[in-house]
């Protein structure tokens, strides 16, 4: 592929800078939008069919636009391959239907740690975080993978890539979030989570793990090889004839 050389000096730094600026962006427009909607109803609403409407609703779309914002800052890396049309829409798609069921398990098993709901024992809170984070880094990278599949002869890699990626970045983001910026340098408060203050940290530090841990496989398998330009079958079809 012509021009590779020089591309390969650029192409992971833009990539972990642009999902730097997007989880960053993103997460402080998806604090601001749930301090917004949710905060009144804080301590207020314990009925658990009652949250889970109030959930689910406010959680769609306040992911559906972190989704938006992540995905045109991912665009804006992989502008070039002919898979990107529709990339902003699937991970826009992906992060609202991961929202739908954020809010839906909040506000059945998360009152204690959501504060809209009715209080759970802490092993019902557990299974509910760990539902929750299972959709969130696994929904959104599906949605991209129906995008990538048929051009992309590793597609089916993406969402393992995308899950390891999430998984550290949303811990390391919560530990040096939640404990060092709250309870060892004061700069936040419990009070202050959910909002754009919080969450515009937690989102660029989990942009540039994820950047970091999927940089090279980007590179190689979305914008390195002729599969990022040419669907799948196309290229099994030169295979064949040679």
């Amino acid at each position: 592929m012509r021009g590779d050389a020089p591309r390969h000096h650029y192409v992971k730094p833009m990539w972990i800078g642009l999902n730097l600026l997007g989880f960053g962006v993103a997460g402080a427009v998806f604090g601001a939008l749930q301090r917004a909607h949710s905060q009144r109803y804080y301590e207020v609403v314990t009925d658990a069919l009652v949250a889970v409407r109030i959930e689910t609703l406010d959680v769609t779309r306040s992911l559906a636009a972190f989704g938006a914002v992540v995905g045109t800052a991912q665009w804006l890396a992989l502008r070039r391959a002919s898979f990107v049309r529709w990339w902003v829409v699937a991970t826009t798609l992906g992060w609202a239907l991961a929202g739908s069921m954020v809010g839906l398990t909040s506000g059945l098993a998360l009152g204690s740690i959501s504060n809209i709901g009715p209080h759970r024992p802490p092993a019902v809170a557990l299974a509910g975080v760990f539902v929750a984070t299972t959709a969130v880094a696994i929904v959104p990278s599906g949605a991209q993978w129906l995008i990538l599949r048929r051009h992309v002869t590793a597609a089916n890699r993406w969402p393992l890539v995308t899950l390891a990626s999430l998984i550290l970045g949303v811990t390391v983001g919560g530990i040096v979030v939640r404990w060092f910026l709250v309870e060892v340098v004061p700069w936040l408060t419990p009070y202050d989570f959910p909002s754009a203050k919080a969450l515009v940290t937690v989102g660029a530090i989990v942009g540039v793990v994820y950047g970091t841990v999927t940089a090279s496989w980007v590179d190689r398998h979305l914008l390195g090889h002729v599969d990022a330009s040419a669907s799948v079958g196309d290229n099994r079809a030169a295979r064949n004839a040679g």
